[in-house]
């Protein structure tokens, strides 16, 4: 696959990752946590960072050089 290819399709997945993320943590937050300040000030951080490994791998794949043996 070509790199601009990559960068394309790896632009779309972090775009439906972070879309579909976001999604969960708002359903998460407001079906399971309380009424407290405290929990959502534990929550929200975690939350925020979490997306950030998945997201890193898609980010190495799009980066990743073309291996030339196999374009011959």
């Amino acid at each position: 696959m070509m790199t601009p290819s990559r960068k394309i399709i790896g632009l779309i997945g972090l775009l439906s990752l972070l879309t579909i993320y976001c999604a969960i943590c708002v359903f998460i937050a407001v079906q399971f946590l309380p009424d407290n300040k405290v929990a959502q000030l534990v929550f929200y951080p975690f939350a925020g960072i979490i997306w950030i490994f998945p997201a890193a791998k898609i980010i190495k794949w799009m980066q990743m050089p073309l291996d030339k043996e196999k374009l011959e």
